[in-house]
């Protein structure tokens, strides 16, 4: 089968928008508008500690950096992106992992390294309730 230019071209044209669309990473928002790369004080819950944490935080695409007093950070990725309730926020966070293409996620547990025994389940490691002022997010 023989296929014309301007069929092959107007395959093209129908398919581009979808395929462009697909690779658009999701900015994080609320109400409607674009919260990335801005910067937002509030409390983080740890469920694996239930320790509250005074931070600040910075919302990109679909992960949320958390910056505490003490210096240190931690990356996690949200359940969604899109913000209903600022005073419940919720992600997963591990302490190293990478992503490979946006779709598999590799990492190590470092309380498990150098141990014998097989890792004892641990439901709500790594969750975090993110908690930041309503009024900072406008």
């Amino acid at each position: 089968m023989k296929l014309s230019w301007g069929l092959i071209l107007g395959m093209a044209v129908i398919f581009a928008p979808a395929t462009i669309m697909a690779g658009q990473a999701i900015a994080a928002e609320y109400q409607g508008q674009n919260i990335d790369g801005r910067k937002f004080s509030g409390q983080v819950y740890s469920f694996e500690t239930g320790g509250v944490f005074d931070v600040e935080v910075i919302f990109k695409q679909k992960r949320a950096t958390l910056y505490f007093v003490n210096g240190s950070q931690q990356t996690i990725l949200l359940n969604n992106p899109i913000i209903s309730d600022p005073s419940d926020i919720v992600g997963w966070g591990r302490p190293f992992f990478w992503s490979l293409g946006g779709v598999f996620r590799v990492g190590i547990a470092d309380s498990y390294l150098g141990n014998t025994e097989p890792p004892r389940p641990r439901p709500f490691e790594g969750l975090w309730r993110i908690s930041v002022n309503p009024d900072e997010l406008k």
